[in-house]
This record gives C-alpha cells, sequence and structure tokens, in this order.
C-alpha cells in the first residue's frame, strides 16, 4: 500500500521491545560488574523456563545450546557442522537413516556418550507423560505418533534404536526428506539417562546436571544468574571463553540488556528497545548490527467464524493493511513487510503471489460482500499479549481497518503466559482474531506448510482440500524440482485464501563490544554459540 497511514501511525504513541523470542518472559534485576577486568563473557537472558533440551520451546533454547550439542548444525551455508555425529547414510528409499557418532563425545561427568542415549533420548522426548511440547518433529519415525498418543506403549515398535554403541539408526514411516534438517534440531540433543533415572525432574539443578556441549551448569540462582563453565570433557574443540554468567531478568528484556550494554556491564545484546534503535544504531555504528530471521508476524483469523467466512472481507482486510507504517512505527524500519506468509529461503516462498489492489478495491470488496463503508458487519476483538510489542500491533490493526473500513474492533489484551493457555484452548474454543506468528525452526517447507497450516500448531482451522492433497504429497516427495512446483501450488493457493494476514520478516538487532570475535548468528531460530567465540582485550 501506499504510505496514507504512515504519518498518524508513526506518531502513535508506543513503546515496545524488537520482537525476538529472546524477549519472551521478563523484570530488571542487577547486572554484573564491568567485565573490564574479567575474562568471562557476560549477557544478560531471562529465566529459563527449563534446561532440559527435549522440553524447551521458548527462549530457554538461547541457554541450552551451550550446554548441549544436536548430532550436527545445519550451516547457512547448508554444509552440516559434525557434533555429536560423524556423518549419516540414508537409504536408497529414504526410509532407514542411519548416525554414525562421534567417538569423541562424552559427557560432562566423563562418560561417553552412546546410541544407547540418543536412543533414550529421542524416546522420552515421544513419552506422553514427559508432556513436551517438540514431539511433533519426530512425528515422520515409524510409530512415532502412536507412541506419543499411547495408543502404542512398547518403544520397541518405534522406529529408533541403537545397532551398537557409535551407530543410531531411525525408521521413518514414509521418505521424509525434511528429516536432514529436523535432526540437527536444538531440541533433538541426546540427555543423559544415567543422570535422570537417578535424579528425575530435577536432573537439570546445578551440582547434578550433566550435559553433551561446550559448557556445564556451575551454578543456577533461580531469577537471579546461571554461570556456564567449560566442560573438560567436551569432545569437540575447547571454547576460548572459559566461563560464561548469564543474569536473568523477568521484565523486559531488551530494556535491562541496553541499560547494562551502555553501562559496559555486558558484552553482548539480542534486542534493543524501539524507542532506542535509532539512537543506539547511530551511537554505536561498529557494534550494532541487523542479522536476518526467517521469522513473519501476522494477524490471523478463526476461519470457522462465519462473519470471516467470506474471502473477500479477508482480502479487504489484508489490502488496507499499510506494513510499512507498522514496521516504521513499531521496529524503526528494522523489519521487512511481509507480503506474503512463508519467508524468503523456504521452498515455496513467491511474493507474487501476494493479495495485490488498492484502497478502492478493498473498499468494493467489503460492498461486494455486502457491508459498504462497514456497515451491518459485527464488531469482532483481535486477542494479543502484552509482552513483545503485539498489543501494539492489534492497536494499529485496530485503527487501520476504523479509517479505511468503517470497522469496529476491539483489542483484547492478555499478559503472556494467560494468552499462550488462551491461543492454545483455541483449539476448540472460538474466537475472532488473535496475533500470532511462527518462527522457522528447520529450513524446510513442511516446517510451515504442513506444521502450521495442516497440522494447525496456531489454531487458525484452515482448510482447504487441493491444499491439503498438496501439501501431503509434497512433504514426502524425495525429487527436488518437482517438490518445489508442488509446494509453489500450495502457496499460491494459501495466499489466495488468506486465512490471516501477514504483516512483517523480523529482524534481530544485536550488538557486541568490540573485544567480542566470532558470536554468529543464525538465521533459524536466531540462535548464538558462545563456545565459538572469543574475547579479544585489544
Amino acid at each position: 500500500m501506499s504510505g496514507r497511514f504512515r504519518r498518524s501511525v508513526v506518531t502513535c504513541s508506543i513503546a515496545l521491545a524488537l520482537l525476538t523470542i529472546a524477549q519472551l518472559g521478563i523484570a530488571l534485576v542487577p547486572v554484573p560488574g564491568a567485565r573490564a577486568e574479567s575474562a568471562d563473557f557476560h549477557m544478560i537472558t531471562g529465566e529459563p523456563s527449563s534446561l532440559d533440551p527435549n522440553i524447551v520451546t521458548d527462549f530457554s533454547i538461547f541457554t541450552t545450546v551451550q550446554l548441549f550439542d544436536p548430532l550436527y548444525r545445519i550451516n547457512p551455508d547448508g554444509t552440516e557442522q559434525w557434533l555429536g555425529a560423524t556423518g549419516y547414510d540414508v537409504s536408497s528409499d529414504g526410509l532407514v537413516w542411519t548416525f554414525h557418532l562421534n567417538p569423541n563425545s562424552k559427557w560432562s561427568d566423563g562418560q561417553l556418550i552412546t546410541a544407547d542415549d540418543w536412543a533414550f533420548s529421542w524416546l522420552r522426548l515421544l513419552d506422553p507423560t514427559l508432556g513436551g511440547g517438540v514431539a511433533y518433529f519426530l512425528s515422520a519415525i515409524e510409530g512415532a505418533n502412536d507412541y506419543n498418543a499411547g495408543t502404542i506403549t512398547d518403544p520397541s515398535q518405534v522406529g529408533i534404536r541403537a545397532v551398537d554403541p557409535q551407530t543410531f539408526e531411525v525408521t521413518m514411516a514414509q521418505p521424509s526428506p525434511q528429516f536432514r534438517a529436523v535432526a540437527a534440531l536444538p531440541y533433538l540433543t541426546a540427555v543423559p539417562k544415567h543422570v535422570i533415572d537417578n535424579a528425575g525432574d530435577q536432573w537439570t539443578e546445578a551440582g547434578t546436571m550433566v550435559s553433551s556441549g561446550p559448557y556445564r551448569l556451575e551454578s543456577w540462582e533461580h531469577d537471579q544468574q546461571i554461570v556456564l563453565v567449560r566442560n573438560e570433557y567436551y569432545g569437540g574443540t575447547a571454547p576460548a571463553i572459559e566461563r560464561a554468567v548469564l543474569t536473568l531478568t523477568s521484565g523486559d528484556l531488551c530494556t535491562a540488556q541496553a541499560q547494562a550494554y551502555e553501562a559496559d556491564e555486558v558484552d553482548f545484546v539480542t534486542c534493543a528497545p524501539s524507542q532506542d534503535i535509532a539512537r543506539m544504531r547511530e551511537e554505536y555504528v561498529d557494534e550494532f548490527s541487523l542479522q536476518a530471521l526467517s521469522a513473519t508476524l501476522w494477524v490471523q483469523f478463526d476461519n470457522r467464524n462465519p462473519i470471516f467466512f467470506d474471502v473477500r472481507v479477508r482480502k479487504a482486510m489484508s489490502l488496507t493493511v499499510d506494513r510499512q507504517a507498522m514496521v516504521d512505527a513499531l521496529t524503526d524500519g528494522t523489519s521487512f513487510p511481509a507480503p506474503v506468509f512463508v519467508p524468503e529461503g523456504i521452498v515455496g516462498n513467491n511474493p507474487a503471489d501476494a493479495v495485490s489492489g488498492t484502497l478502492d478495491d478493498a473498499k468494493q470488496l467489503m460492498a461486494d460482500a455486502g457491508y459498504a463503508d462497514g456497515k451491518g458487519f459485527p464488531e469482532f476483538t483481535i486477542t494479543t499479549t502484552a509482552a513483545r510489542g503485539r498489543k501494539e500491533i492489534a492497536e494499529l490493526l485496530q485503527q487501520m481497518w476504523k479509517e479505511t473500513l468503517g470497522l469496529n474492533v476491539k483489542v483484547e489484551v492478555l499478559e503472556e503466559n494467560a494468552y499462550r493457555t488462551w491461543l492454545n484452548d483455541r483449539k476448540t474454543e472460538p474466537y475472532d482474531m488473535a496475533v500470532s506468528g511462527w518462527y522457522t525452526d528447520y529450513e524446510d517447507p513442511n516446517n510451515w506448510y504442513k506444521e502450521v497450516f495442516v497440522d494447525d500448531y496456531r489454531n487458525m482451522h484452515f482448510t482447504n482440500q487441493e491444499f491439503l492433497d498438496l501439501v501431503g504429497s509434497g512433504a514426502y516427495e524425495l525429487d527436488a524440482a518437482k517438490r518445489e512446483q508442488t509446494f509453489l501450488q500450495a502457496n499460491a493457493i494459501l495466499e489466495r485464501e488468506v486465512p490471516a494476514i501477514p504483516l512483517y520478516y523480523v529482524t534481530d538487532i544485536q550488538l557486541r563490544k568490540p573485544w567480542v570475535k566470532n558470536l554468529g548468528h543464525t538465521p533459524v531460530l536466531g540462535l548464538y554459540f558462545i563456545g565459538e567465540a572469543s574475547l579479544d582485550p585489544h
């Protein structure tokens, strides 16, 4: 759209933190002393919901990835970085994946990590009594869904087994080209059976936990501080930074990080308050960076709700969202308008599929649907959380739709944990609209088209048989060219039907002190790895 809302929107009173998963749950507590005379790495994060990598689905992964290694990571250039494994083989039919484990991998107590540990961990993740939120990543494995649902209880019926101490084998129910990316996920790491058997749910506490990554847990003072120290038994390259001190905060992470950074009390921050972005970008020009993320924010319909059945209404509402104005107002222009749901880099992405038209077209669509100038259209509610700027997103949408289409919109704001519970309950409970989004877990179309829209992870309740059939066939297609064409067709249907309205692609803002070297960033999940960085005092 043109900038017809730009002036009124930009002058709205807003104060929010940049939208990143690192901002979830957060209140200012004292920060550590300046590190000028210290070799320690200092930063601020939120109190983890858990340090169990098989359970966490929130910002806690930024801590667990320092402690636990997956089989491998996939680098931005598409190559593997071998960690818990040294390689894998795939059978010609695409069903059997055989992982050859790193013979040097040890737990931080010195015990060897074996295929039995990996088999135990993945079966544990599928166990319905664990209550983990990421079991669906393993759903392509033979018997996994039935085991997770409790319809089978014998783990030997699941396609996960230790062939020998150094060989871990996984058998799929169907060919699964996405599994290469799935197996690298930070949630799917091995966990120590010998510790969990003894300590139960308390195995992640300091003094009990053992880990597989470059660091081990030295201390965890809940709501105060976590200290990580070098794992002397690590099977990979020893980290240059011996000790990382993570101050925990439970309010606004971006504000806490920015204040500490400007006082030289931390080495690295993962976001900045929106009102400070322009100033900090100017004052810290050599330390400020925008990091690409594979993530989209949107506002979604309950597609079971009769008031949104008419696609003309949904298209009109999409056409009257000024995405550039929203980006300018809420992120100081550091994020990017999203013409389509699926971000660049995911097979199927095609900006040409975006809903297009003018304000007059939008008004005509509403008139054709029987709601000229909004007359007769019922008042509806956008439900959102106050956290991460999503309240402000809802308020801007409220303003835009009132001014352009004459729609009356209410905004309901819930506390973050209450909002998560509310959205989860929408599996069965009706609603109008909600502010939501998706951060790519692994760079494959299955993670978007299947898990978001077919499996309905966000409870949009979008149904279209042609779309379902295309995604179902594309999920198991081993021919890369055919698979791409299938998901391109699915993408065109998704954008045409407007089950939600894409708003913008999220970007991470980071600042690093000049002495911090080689601390990277991944576009998928926005991860960083302290064990690969160093502190250069010069």
